[in-house]
């Protein structure tokens, strides 16, 4: 035993075979590394705040789990259809997400938890679960315990952990990739014997694959890439391997499939606004290397791996691994296809991490025990992507980057200094008696530099994580804008079932805020939503785009949205108070307000304009036109389309929106050549831009922005528009400019009377609820061929049955679902199916059905004792 702990030599043909010696010394080495992330996290966030961004984390991971279990509470369905967000919306275009992570299911759970606390609490156990498993893997592959703690540590301080609160799907899957490749390397044990044959399956890997799905859509392709090019580098590629590899992970998929599918084809149903590459991009090469080093946003590592990647590619068991890894990192190509073809992002490279660490803990155990040489020239030529960021990328780590180059230099010429010291050592020897066994001492402690060379190595790596975490913008412990008014208050108030409630205040933190699971909310932020709605929301109603990009939509005053979108309730501060909304409960400044002349969920009309007549409409007359019309596809019958625009052009001073500086930030108050009472001005402008960072105006209190040239997602808002109306006579505005050398142009002003947003020709539908499935069940009786019209966002899965016969939905009002109805008395079911759900629950029971007969395979054999043929295996995996 004494020779197995003490052992200085590593093996990399065969796993550890003796688990005996794992513990004690490396169970102290897990609570190393589990204190080392308390540690990590209690130095990161400040007094009071979360783990966790206040933007990505709170607005969209948190808020939309809380979301998620409301509706579970509410409907007590795990697997639901539809959800009130964005005006009524696929609920898989949340699932992206993960609905089937654990911590969202314990948040069931536990209803009197925040949501956040269980969110923050996964969030820290996984980071020092990858790094204990990471750990665990080198130990089974022979490597000594001082490497395995240093692969750990490299692991739990990587610049992608800054994911973990933020964009949480970045990083979260990782523990189980970690098992995907351990289980991968003991694929050898179920090869042969009845089982195998029988069952050619490892329910671990699959158990793994499905985790990794659940946890991270975005990220199950590069997932099953590594793993494929792990067992590819390091296996001896024999068919039944492979046959058993994809077995195993085909079973997870299918687990997972009522989640994969649906998410896969409301995904593919919508188009994703982002900037797509071009061609002499993709078929470049990356020089700066930020999928691999410094980028929070990809693995976020050090100088110190890039250099053992490339002294691996000296190694022949490693050489291919290492090879496929740098060309990895240096093919945009490769980049933009794991990507899914979108965009050129380092995001995809992270699930790239363990093996990266895997190479660098090896070679640096190599390089301990004299089995491999250090080089100066590798180490030199990982400076020029370090170079490449500090000087055309301008990384604001630069400092620490310079830092990292002189260690790796230093590391690189280590050998070469060792060997001065040893000659100095033996000059001493010879030349001075009484100085020989101090001499001697220190040769004989030399070897136990090892350690502080490691401690040495990972200080960088430490400085580059605290200081990324405090850039961060942690969210605040509590929301006050959520806590303004109680539920049981917003119950009392909006208590009319199906009309939209929207929240003005801190728009984007609450934009997938519901509290109300019988209120809809016109907004939402995801990655993922309705083209057609995205459309509406921002190219025809005009909504100001207040973020960097379109992916989130916030609420803002805007009536001609209010109106069309049925918003009967809003929360605000008083002094934003849209025309037409009469405060119904006030704390302070804020009120929570209602206006019930506006239109209803559900409703039947014969005023019609066909889509294409409408689509000839400019901007703004198109806006009434919308309001005092049902657009509706060509093929219909719109003999009432017949109505002019009531817009009217408000001549506003060239100067009014002059800036005193170009440059400087500043606010002013502008009056209006004249008073407007009981209308609504709307105000629009050009603006010239080309800066990399953000700018914005503010008037009156509606933010437009556009984004800077740096944005991963612009939002190409160039023409800034504003609806502004008030129940007081409008007089002035108050006008915010954000500082940046922008130009503003092609000033325009018009003018409404509120009293012409109306639609002329409303039927009333009358609810009734005795399908509770149903979205809308009730009658309605229609004086005159036309259509039905609801406030639900159109999208693929709707089913509608009229006096028990199937209509067919279409797109009306150029973003909502409605279908034609004829004149009489009409029942109306509306439900909402979201495609791929049902053909996902079959697939995953069947993988169920088939991991559990496995199970109850292998745990029969372990009972009866039946013998496992494990000799000369030709499958076997050969780990590095």
């Amino acid at each position: 035993m004494e020779h197995l702990i003490n052992r200085k030599s590593t093996s990399f043909s065969h796993p550890r075979k003796n688990t005996q010696v794992f513990f004690p010394v490396t169970a102290l080495h897990f609570i190393f590394l589990t204190a080392a992330v308390l540690i990590f996290v209690y130095f990161s966030v400040p007094e009071g705040k979360l783990f966790g961004s206040e933007t990505d984390w709170y607005c969209q991971h948190v808020t939309l789990v809380d979301t998620m279990r409301r509706q579970f509470y509410a409907t007590g369905d795990l697997f639901p259809d539809w959800i009130s967000l964005g005006s009524g919306t696929n609920f898989y275009a949340l699932s992206y997400y993960g609905f089937l992570r654990p911590d969202v299911l314990v948040s069931y759970l536990l209803p009197s938890v925040p949501v956040e606390t269980v969110i923050q609490f996964y969030a820290v156990t996984e980071m020092a679960a990858g790094a204990c498993l990471f750990y665990w893997w080198l130990f089974h592959k022979s490597l000594d315990r001082l490497y395995c703690l240093t692969g750990g540590f490299l692991y739990l301080t990587a610049g992608c952990m800054f994911q973990a609160h933020r964009q949480i799907m970045f990083v979260n899957y990782l523990p189980f990739l970690i098992l995907a490749l351990i289980y991968t390397d003991r694929l050898s044990e179920i090869h042969t014997g009845v089982s195998a044959k029988t069952f050619p399956l490892h329910p671990g890997l699959a158990v793994s694959f499905f985790m990794i799905s659940v946890h991270s859509f975005y990220f199950l392709p590069s997932c099953l890439v590594c793993c494929s090019l792990y067992l590819l580098c390091t296996g001896k590629n024999r068919l039944h391997t492979w046959k058993i590899w994809l077995i195993s992970v085909i079973t997870g998929l299918c687990l997972a499939a009522v989640h994969l599918l649906p998410t896969a084809l409301v995904i593919l149903e919508n188009k994703k606004d982002v900037q797509p590459a071009s061609l002499w991009q993709i078929f470049t090469v990356n020089p700066s290397m930020n999928t691999l080093l410094y980028s929070s946003y990809g693995c976020g590592l050090t100088l110190l791996v890039l250099y053992c990647v490339m002294l691996s590619l000296g190694c022949s068991k490693t050489k291919k691994l290492a090879f496929a890894l740098l060309i990895l990192c240096f093919s945009q190509l490769c980049c933009w296809l794991l990507n899914g073809t979108l965009y050129l992002r380092p995001k995809a490279l992270i699930p790239f991490l363990p093996l990266f660490l895997l190479l660098t803990a090896r070679t640096l155990s190599l390089l301990q025990q004299k089995k491999l040489e250090h080089r100066f020239l590798p180490a030199a030529f990982c400076a020029i992507p370090a170079l490449v960021q500090i000087f055309f990328l301008h990384h604001p780590q630069w400092k620490l980057i310079l830092a990292d180059i002189f260690v790796l230099l230093f590391y690189s010429l280590l050998p070469k200094s060792e060997i001065v010291l040893k000659k100095k050592f033996h000059f001493r020897e010879k030349n001075s008696s009484s100085k020989t066994g101090v001499s001697s001492s220190l040769l004989q402690a030399y070897p136990a530099k090892n350690h502080i060379v490691c401690v040495f190595l990972c200080i960088i790596p430490a400085l580059l994580f605290v200081s990324t975490a405090k850039t961060e913008k942690f969210a605040a412990s509590s929301v006050k804008s959520r806590e303004i008014f109680t539920c049981q208050e917003l119950k009392e108030v909006c208590s009319e079932p199906g009309n939209a409630v929207d929240i003005f205040t801190a728009p984007m933190t609450n934009s997938n805020y519901a509290p109300l699971e019988n209120q809809r909310r016109t907004t939402m932020y995801s990655s993922v939503s309705s083209t057609a709605y995205n459309h509406l929301f921002y190219d025809i109603l005009k909504m100001p785009v207040s973020t960097r990009n379109r992916v989130s939509m916030n609420a803002a005053p805007n009536p001609f949205q209010e109106y069309l979108m049925g918003i009967r309730y809003i929360q605000t501060t008083e002094n934003r108070l849209p025309a037409g909304y009469v405060p119904r409960l006030q704390k302070g400044n804020m009120v929570l307000a209602e206006n019930p002349n506006v239109l209803p969920v559900a409703y039947g009309t014969s005023a019609l304009m066909s889509e294409a007549d409408y689509d000839t409409l400019d901007y703004p007359y198109n806006l009434d036109t919308l309001t005092n019309r049902t657009i509706v596809p060509e093929t219909a019958d719109t003999g009432k389309s017949d109505y002019t625009s009531q817009i009217k052009e408000y001549t506003l001073p060239q100067d009014f929106m002059k800036r005193s500086s170009e440059y400087l930030a500043e606010t002013v108050s502008r009056s209006l050549p004249s008073v407007l009472k009981d209308q609504i001005l709307l105000l629009s402008f050009d603006v010239d831009y080309e800066g990399t960072r953000d700018i914005d105006i503010t008037i009156n209190g509606i933010r437009n922005r556009l984004s800077g040239s740096s944005a991963p997602y612009p939002n190409q808002n160039h023409t800034f528009t504003y609806m502004l109306s008030a129940n007081t006579p409008l007089k002035t505005l108050e006008i915010a400019f954000s500082e940046g050398n922008y130009k503003i142009n092609n000033l325009r002003g018009f003018t409404l009377p509120i009293s012409a947003i109306a639609h002329p020709d409303i039927t009333p539908f009358t609810p009734c609820s005795e399908n509770e499935k149903a979205l809308l069940q009730g009658s309605i009786t229609m004086k005159e061929d036309g259509y039905f019209v609801t406030s639900f966002a159109f999208s693929n899965g709707y089913e509608i049955l009229v006096d028990g016969r199937p209509a067919d939905p279409v797109m009306v009002n150029k973003g909502f679902t409605g279908f034609p109805i004829k004149k009489g008395t009409h029942e109306i079911i509306v439900t909402f199916h979201a495609p791929g759900k049902r053909i996902g629950i079959l697939f995953s029971f069947a993988a169920a059905i088939l991991l559990l007969t496995k199970l109850s395979t292998l745990f029969l054999s372990s009972a009866l004792h039946f013998p496992q043929d494990s000799h000369n295996n030709p499958c076997e995996v050969r780990p590095l």
